[in-house]
């Protein structure tokens, strides 16, 4: 087969997915105001899948690459229906995650990673400090860290198979099977980290506030705990909607303290500003 018929065939495909998205869009829209169990589909991560979708269209229409868009996709249908068992299972056959999302960063418009990592190297931490990435997946922070001199670090996830492709790339030395929730402790002793970092891991079926509690415990005092979020984090669910009494509940009891203000950044998801929070343990 030519490599234009190829070519010719991926793009019909590419198309009939971003056709179905825009109609799938317009049913959910209507079908949230009548179905109260449609009414927790997040409709804006539904467009950024039609925006995906048009960006991957407009690169092959100039001579770009193929890419395994269509797992994407499905992490993003997931995500949007909070559907967590499915996505940890499509995370567990995903084996080349972090090199389908190095291969198409410039499509997918998403920036958490690496500006997390830049906050935390403004911090000078030793180069021999031990590092949790939380809700790590498949080691795109420690991927960056380690270009650092980062070495010592571990990784914790739901999925076994994110776990087990970072561990082929020696990204971490260790990892963690499991979810962090407010409900179960973490297999982690107390105070066994001097840094905790999370890029992008707190949303609906992954970390919520009422979880900080466990973050705290698994950190050593005086340690450091990063993370960020998207804007707008308030109306991701009933769980966010304390999230910054949460937060500032756990500053007046001298849980943590702010080693620098909330910083917010924009274009994190296309042009979708989040913030980056920096946290002490006292």
């Amino acid at each position: 087969m030519s490599t234009t018929m190829i070519r010719t065939k991926a793009l019909a495909c590419s198309k009939l997915i971003l056709e179905n998205t825009r109609s799938a869009s317009g049913v959910l829209s209507v079908r949230k105001q009548s179905s109260a169990s449609e009414s927790d589909v997040n409709i804006p991560m539904i467009r950024k899948m039609e925006r995906i979708c048009r960006n991957y269209i407009d690169q092959l229409e100039n001579g770009g690459k193929h890419y395994n868009i269509q797992n994407f996709m499905m992490m993003y249908i997931f995500g949007s229906t909070t559907n967590t068992a499915y996505r940890t299972k499509l995370f567990d056959h995903w084996p080349t995650y972090l090199e389908d999302f190095n291969a198409c960063k410039e499509i997918m418009g998403y920036r958490y990673p690496e500006t997390l990592v830049e906050e935390f190297l403004t911090l000078g931490i030793d180069k021999q400090a031990k590092i949790l990435d939380v809700a790590c997946g498949p080691g795109n922070v420690a991927f960056i860290l380690k270009d650092h001199a980062y070495t010592n670090i571990d990784g914790l996830d739901p999925s076994q198979g994110l776990l087990d492709a970072a561990m082929e790339k020696k990204l971490y030395n260790k990892t963690f099977c499991c979810y962090v929730s407010p409900d179960e402790k973490t297999p982690i002793a107390d105070n066994a980290y001097d840094v905790l970092l999370c890029s992008a891991g707190m949303f609906p079926g992954s970390i919520v506030p009422q979880a900080f509690t466990e973050l705290l415990r698994i950190t050593k005092p005086g340690g450091i705990i990063s993370w960020n979020i998207a804007d707008g984090y308030e109306g991701f669910n009933d769980f966010f909607k304390t999230y910054d009494q949460i937060y500032k509940q756990l500053i007046a009891e001298k849980k943590w303290e702010e080693v620098r203000p909330v910083k917010k950044l924009d274009n994190m998801l296309f042009e979708d500003a989040g913030y980056t929070y920096v946290m002490r343990k006292l």
